[in-house]
């Protein structure tokens, strides 16, 4: 390239091509871990076709959790409460656990995209109808937060100083003289956690599964308690 001469960029790029390769990238080094510079040098374009397109970096973040998220296989038609929000939560587990950094985009954001509306509409309508009440929002809002902060700490757990912490664990309870049923327990689960990222990662969405289930259990009590309030 001569002295002064623009480089030729590509320009002929559609929002979705831009979104997938944001995608490819956050699967890759975790929504955090790549700059707008990352995604122009994976197109070869320029910042000015991603904002024409797409928009600022906080505007291509909210695309990529809309990518995620639309591709979720969710029955919305399901009548039951119970059972329409753990198809929601443990498809978001699956999916966003492949994806470092969108369960805390989530949690700091709030739903701003709209593939988040109509499952949100479905899930508090079935509880509304339900009998939950004026609790319905908050109680929704507690159950999709309690399994994006799950997903985040199994995010936080994957990195270099998470996987040191549990190495950690693992020395001192593995050091212990005469180590009871308890810590012996817990040393099993935390061997999980250092064995691979394979191991970690079915670990890791085997407790948020388990927390997502035992949340739905005392959320079924607190409903009772609802109705039986209500006479």
């Amino acid at each position: 390239m001569t002295k002064g001469a623009r480089r030729a960029y590509k320009t002929g790029l559609s929002r979705g091509v831009i979104v997938e390769a944001a995608l490819g990238l956050t699967a890759e080094r975790g929504l955090d871990g790549w700059s707008m510079r990352d995604l122009t040098g994976r197109l070869d374009t320029s910042l000015s076709v991603i904002y024409h397109h797409v928009g600022d970096r906080q505007q291509v973040s909210a695309a990529v959790i809309d990518r995620i998220y639309g591709a979720m296989d969710l029955r919305l038609d399901e009548p039951d409460w119970r059972t329409l929000l753990h198809g929601i939560l443990s498809q978001i587990i699956d999916q966003m656990s492949r994806y470092p950094g969108t369960a805390t985009w989530l949690l700091r954001n709030g739903p701003q995209t709209e593939q988040l509306v109509p499952s949100l509409d479905a899930g508090m309508s079935r509880m509304l109808e339900a009998g939950w009440g004026a609790e319905a929002a908050i109680a929704f809002s507690v159950a999709f937060n309690t399994c994006l902060g799950m997903i985040a700490l199994g995010d936080q757990r994957a990195s270099a100083a998470g996987e040191q912490g549990m190495t950690g664990l693992q020395t001192l309870l593995a050091a212990q003289p005469e180590p009871g049923p308890g810590a012996q327990e817990m040393l099993r689960m935390v061997r999980r956690y250092v064995a691979g990222p394979a191991e970690r990662d079915a670990a890791h969405r085997e407790q948020c599964r388990y927390a997502l289930d035992r949340m739905l259990d005392g959320m079924a009590d607190r409903l009772d308690v609802i109705k039986r309030a209500a006479g």
